[in-house]
């Protein structure tokens, strides 16, 4: 980090930078904004809190114009997808695969994605990018009524093939992970993850930056998971004791 005093500095001058932004973009009719007195999206004031800009920042190692770029770019997208505009009813082969759920009892928030469920033939085009985001707005929204910043992630590989091998989602995963979620990731643990995995991770990570590289942790027992977690709140699919009817199904979260 930086000093505090020029951390707080460089936190208003971000936001000074981007309400401007805003209000330019609000003067050009073509952007379509509903009603002229609101700022677009995630330009509008309210959603450029200190704790927002702070994980931009940090994200782009506390380089003003470098995370004015970054933040940007996210608001940018988020004009042409908002928040909550991806349905449940647009995901539905990803939600019938029962592959991503909230694991309460981890006493954080984390959540689980079971690998072999994810059957990469019955995805229809288009569907990585949107169940991604679906399943990125549902974990922010509870993030927000939590009053957390970051989250855990958990893929089980037990039973991993080549019908579950996916590189565009992957890769559409991290993408919006790094570029429209910066700082959220406290880690990422990787379950009995085997040969198959490494074609995978090798064709992944050029596309990580070294501090989410850094955030992967590889568990392939019990023991190794509990070095993270409390056992209780472990699936018992990994040896953990959280029977699956514990689990929280991403849409209901």
């Amino acid at each position: 980090g930086e000093p505090a005093g020029q951390e707080e500095a460089k936190v208003r001058e971000l936001r000074r930078r981007l309400v401007a932004l805003g209000q330019e973009l609000q003067s050009q009719p073509h952007v379509g904004i509903a009603t002229p007195r609101e700022l677009p999206g995630e330009l509008n004031p309210e959603k450029l809190t200190d704790d927002t800009l702070r994980r931009f920042l940090v994200a782009r190692r506390w380089n003003l114009d470098k995370a004015f770029q970054m933040y940007s770019k996210f608001a940018e997208y988020r004009l042409r997808v908002p928040e909550g505009s991806i349905a449940a009813a647009d995901v539905s082969v990803g939600l019938r695969h029962k592959k991503t759920f909230l694991l309460p009892d981890v006493g954080e928030p984390c959540f689980l994605t079971v690998m072999q469920r994810h059957i990469v033939s019955e995805c229809p085009d288009g569907e990585a990018f949107k169940y991604t985001q679906f399943s990125f707005d549902r974990i922010n929204n509870y993030l927000k009524k939590q009053g957390e910043e970051k989250v855990v992630f958990v893929f089980d590989f037990t039973g991993f093939g080549w019908d579950n091998l996916d590189v565009k989602t992957a890769a559409e995963i991290l993408k919006q992970a790094q570029d429209y979620n910066p700082e959220r990731l406290k880690k990422a643990i990787l379950f009995n993850a085997p040969t198959l995995f490494w074609t995978l991770w090798k064709m992944i990570t050029p596309l990580m930056d070294s501090r989410t590289q850094k955030k992967f942790k590889f568990c392939y027992n019990i023991e190794d998971l509990k070095k993270h977690f409390p056992a209780s709140g472990v699936p018992e699919s990994m040896g953990g004791e959280a029977p699956e009817s514990s689990w929280v199904p991403i849409e209901d979260v």
